[in-house]
This record gives structure tokens, sequence and C-alpha cells, in this order.
């Protein structure tokens, strides 16, 4: 009988998501502890993604978070959960197709491997009871199998892509554009990760795969949508404020009343997070553990108009963590850490979207004003094709390989060797003809790509800038002679076009104004004179992030009176738009002879009669 009782228990449980998730998966080789009381606004989201948002009158769940907060790892779990809990794909039980989509299909691949992969390697086997038929007598058979079951069916493939448990699957995709890429397919939930990436139209697409959903809301199936908050006035913005928005209360062991630790828009968290964990009820001012007044909390709608909402809305940030305390959060705070901005603070520390002139572009003006969605990398330029070919490199620690192998503490330097090569239309007119991040590090594989890039694309000059390239520069340049020349940024200079050239150097080199000219591409964006391949989506999104990730300081010095501008980078790497200033500093360079000419109507005349500027007719190796 006990037995009996045990097994029941145990069914009834695995309705559980937090019971679930403790008893067969783990964390970084770890235990999950999500049943802790100091972990509950966690848990209740668990719940409310496993339990609720399956049920038919559910809405869509948006989730907005600071980083650091695992809501990728929450968005892996409930994963498995729906997979493996055996409450779904087998005996009789409907099974359930799921699709965890990312804005490129680069993401989506480092999330299968470092992420899933590896949680599923470290489960616990589940035991599955069933039935068999032997001599026409049934009888039930337990079976411990691994966790995830690869090739079930004979032609399915196992791959980063594509995960199986019984009859349930998993596809790990991308939204690309436009949601081309899943168009046709079916599914029953659809998780969006990094959604403040993704273009809305790209979002309405990929959801009416869920037309035939079996669980959730009729044609609308289960929608779950993770992301950092960014900027206001975005997409992703905008579906936050028609959600309930509900943020997170503390429960007071004093009064028994419910306080908020942390109010939108609001520094007041200063005042009742007292110190450590310590924090201050706002109806008593009773002091207490910050920990287990989480476990007495519950979650607040901020939107009264509950029933108007299109969405169900979480917000969780960094304040809700139980391992950090509040002198944790203050050493993030731009007064007290100058490597933090305001904005990257607001984002990635409490989950807020901010508003400011602080971001010259953001990924949508790209897209509209800069994309030609028609056209696609080319993967080669024939001489005298175009008016003039130039190529830009930004030289970093680390390889776009080693993104996967070592995704968050690399040990091999924060920035990515890439390359961007430019055709030059008309008049500060140019298209994207390539633009990548180097596969290796080393100077071998570097050499031979610029060599092979040089030649394959009739590259009229190359401009590589000389933070992480030194000794490498003086072997390229030795070897292209003046077709390679180095950049090197300064704060500020006072020769004409704010630019200069430095000759009697083992590698000549551009000496630039870096605020100066960052402005002028972002004024080339603005105006669309810079073309992205838009085609290639998967393979230029990265470019157009790293485009973004400047944000604007304005300093008025008290001699002058006049406002300087500088451009400093942002929380996400800047290094394919660093590669594309250096392409734009070669164009600059050819046609202005070396910036020794800078008319404007010499550059003009040079284009229209189809001419290169003689200054590229004299190139010749330094070997000879």
């Amino acid at each position: 009988m006990q037995d009996f009782f045990d097994k029941l228990k145990e069914k009834i449980l695995n309705y559980d998501p937090v019971y679930f998730v403790e008893k067969y998966l783990t964390i970084d080789g770890g235990k999950f502890r999500v049943s802790e009381l100091s972990w509950k606004p966690f848990a209740d989201i668990y719940r409310y993604v496993g339990l609720k948002s399956i049920e038919r009158q559910g809405k869509p769940l948006v989730i907005v978070a600071s980083r650091q907060v695992g809501k990728t790892t929450m968005a892996s779990v409930m994963e498995c959960y729906f997979l493996a809990s055996g409450l779904y794909g087998v005996e009789d039980r409907i099974p359930l197709r799921i699709i965890h989509l990312f804005p490129t299909i680069g993401l989506a691949q480092i999330y299968s491997k470092t992420k899933f992969q590896p949680m599923i390697q470290e489960s616990v086997p589940i035991v599955l009871e069933t039935e068999v038929t032997v001599n026409k007598k049934t009888k039930k058979v337990q079976n411990k199998i691994p966790f995830m079951v690869s090739k079930l069916d004979k032609g399915i493939e196992e791959s980063l892509s594509f995960k199986q448990f019984n009859k349930n699957t998993l596809a790990i995709e991308s939204t690309g554009a436009n949601g081309d890429r899943i168009r046709g397919r079916t599914c029953d939930i659809i998780f969006f990760d990094e959604v403040q990436d993704m273009r809305l139209d790209a979002i309405n697409n990929c959801t009416k795969i869920l037309n035939q959903s079996k669980i959730g809301p009729p044609g609308s199936g289960v929608q779950v949508y993770f992301g950092t908050a960014k900027k206001k006035g975005s997409d992703f913005h905008k579906m936050w404020l028609s959600s309930n928005q509900q943020y997170y209360h503390l429960g007071c062991e004093s009064c028994k009343e419910y306080f908020p630790l942390y109010t939108p828009e609001s520094n007041e968290w200063e005042n009742i997070w007292i110190t450590g964990y310590i924090v201050k009820c706002t109806h008593c001012g009773h002091e207490q553990d910050k920990r287990p007044a989480a476990g007495r909390g519950k979650w607040v709608a901020f939107n009264k108009n509950e029933d108007q909402c299109m969405y169900v809305g979480y917000h969780i940030n960094q304040l809700y963590m139980p391992n950090i305390t509040k002198e944790d959060l203050l050493k993030q705070k731009p007064s007290f850490n100058p490597n933090v901005t305001e904005r990257g603070y607001q984002n990635e520390t409490l989950g807020e979207f901010y508003q400011g002139d602080t971001s010259p572009m953001d990924t949508e003006e790209i897209y509209h004003n800069c994309g030609d969605l028609d056209r696609a990398m080319r993967a080669g330029i024939k001489q005298g094709d175009e008016k003039m070919v130039i190529m830009g490199i930004d030289f970093g620690g680390k390889s776009d390989a080693e993104q996967l192998a070592y995704p968050d503490k690399s040990g091999k330097g924060k920035s990515y060797s890439t390359v961007v090569i430019l055709s030059v239309k008309g008049p500060n007119l140019f298209d994207i003809e390539l633009a990548i991040k180097l596969k290796k590090n080393t100077p071998e594989y570097k050499k031979q790509i610029i060599a092979e890039l040089i030649r394959k694309y009739s590259v009229d000059l190359v401009v590589g800038d000389i933070g992480f390239s030194n000794d490498l520069s003086q072997m390229l340049h030795l070897e292209h002679g003046d077709k390679y020349i180095v950049s090197r940024a300064q704060g500020s200079i006072k020769a004409a076009g704010r630019a200069r050239f430095v000759e009697n150097m083992d590698v000549p080199e551009i000496q630039f104004e870096r605020s100066y000219y960052i402005g002028e591409i972002f004024d080339l964006f603005k105006s669309g004179s810079i073309r992205f391949p838009l085609k290639n989506y998967d393979a230029i999104a990265w470019l157009i992030e790293h485009c973004c990730s400047m944000e604007l300081k304005a300093a008025i010095p008290l001699v002058t009176g006049e406002p300087n501008i500088t451009y400093i980078k942002g929380s996400t790497p800047n290094d394919g738009l660093m590669a594309l200033l250096n392409a734009y500093l070669a164009y600059k360079y050819l046609i202005t002879s070396a910036f020794k000419d800078t008319s404007q109507l010499s550059q003009k005349n040079n284009l229209e009669k189809n001419k290169k500027p003689l200054a590229i007719l004299g190139y010749s190796s330094r070997r000879y």
C-alpha cells in the first residue's frame, strides 16, 4: 500500500515544475534549489509557465529581465519539463512540439551547445513505467532510460538544432529577418529568447505556426518572451507596456504586509535595502533578511487593468538574486564604476528600459535606413567591377570559434577579430560586400585569410587597427606593401579633416580623432549611405548589433562652453563597427591623397569618371 501511495505522490508531484527541476536537473554540476524560500520569485514564474500558460484561457508571457538572472536557464529547464516529465508524449498523452527561437542561428547554436546539451547530459535518468504484452498478458515494466533519447525514430537525426524525447520534439532555431526560416512548421510552444533583438514582423510571422496548437489559447498556443530591457519605445518595450507588468513584493515578518523592494524608474530601493541582505519594511519599518522575506512575498501587478492586458508580464532583476548583497549592486553603479554607463546600469542591472539620447542608432533604424532586403553578401569581386573596394580589420583577443568554447569568461581577451569589405558606389555611398568574424586566432590563419580576401575581392586598400596587431601588422605590410596600413585612434587631432597620415614608421599609420569619425559613420547610417545585405540576415545580424553598441557622452568644458560629444563603448561588442570604421578610413585616405586633399569636389569627380583615385595606382610591395 505504501508503494502505491509513493507512486501516486510521485505522479502528482511531477506536475509541479519546481519539483521536477530539483529532482532531475543540475546547473553547472550542482543541484537546483528553486524551492528554497529565497528563490520563490523565480519558482512562481516556473509554475506559471508550466501550469497556467497551457490553459485555454491563458495569455502569452513577457519576462523582462536584467542580465545574469537565469532567464535562458529558465527556458532550458521548462523545455526539459515539457519534454521529459511524462505529462506529454507517452502512452496516450498528446505529444508536444516546442521551438526555441533566437534572433540569429549563431545564438541558437551557442545555446544548444553550451546550455541545453550539458543540461541533458548531466541530468538524472528518469524511470518510465510502460505496459508491454507478452503471451496476451499485459504487464508494467520499468525502464531506466537516459533523460533525452536520440534517434528514437529512424530518419530523424539528433543535432544541435533538433532534440527528441519519446514523441515530444524541440527545435532550436532563429527568427532571421522575417521568420521565413520556420514557415510551414507547426508547434505548440514557442520560447522567444533575446526578444529585444528580434524584429516585430519576424515575431508575428513566427507565431502563425501556433495556429494548430493543442495547448494554450486556441490558435495562439503557448508563447513565452524572454528579453533584456534596452530602449524605451522599442517593440519589446511596447510588449511590456501591454502586459500587467508584475513586480515582486516582499512579505514583512512583523506586520505581514507586502512591500516592494524595487519600484520601476525609482532609486527608492537604496533606502529600503539597508545593507548586506537587510531590508526595511515600508509599512512598519521592521528590518529583516530579504531572503526569507522573498519567501513570504508575492507578485503584484503594476498595471491594474489586467483584464485588458494582452500579456502576463514578469519583471525580474539582480535585486532578487539571493546571493547578491546591496554592496555588490552599488559597485555596478556608474558613480562607483567608471567602466559602467548609465544605460548599461539601467538595462543590465535593474532590468529597466532606458530613455535618453545615449544610443546613436538601434537595430531597427539600421534595418529600415540601411537594409537591402534582396541583396546578399558577395563571394568575390573581379578587378574593375567596382570603382573602389576597401577592407577594414579590427584585431581582437579571441576568434569567433572561441565564443562556443568560452562563452562567458574566455581568458582570451574580450574582443573578436573582424573584417568588413566595402565597395564604393558613389560619393559617400557604400555597399557592405562581406562581414566576418575570424574563425581562428593564430597569426598564420590571419595572414592567410587576409591575403585570400584581398585577392578574391580585388581590394584596393586595407586598414587594420594597431591595437592587438603590432607584430602581425609589420608582417602584413611587408607582404602587401602600401596596400596594407594601420590606424591609431586618438582623442583629439588638430589637423584638417581630424586625421593625418604618418609615413615614416615601420608600418605607415592613419592617426584619427576617434569620436569625430565614429560620428561620421553614424551620419552615414542615418542617411542610408551604408547598405547592409539583409538577404544574409543571420550572417550580417552580428554586425548590425555591433554597430548599435556605442553610447554618447556629452561634456561641456568650462573654457569654451561648447558641448563635447564623445562615443564610448557600451556593454555589448563593437568590433564589427571598428572594422567598418577602418574600411571608411581607407576610403578617406584614398579620396584625399593620404589626407592632404580634402576637397569634396575632387572626390566627386573621381567617382563620376569611374576612375580610381591616383593614390592607389602606385602600390608596390616593400619586398622589391
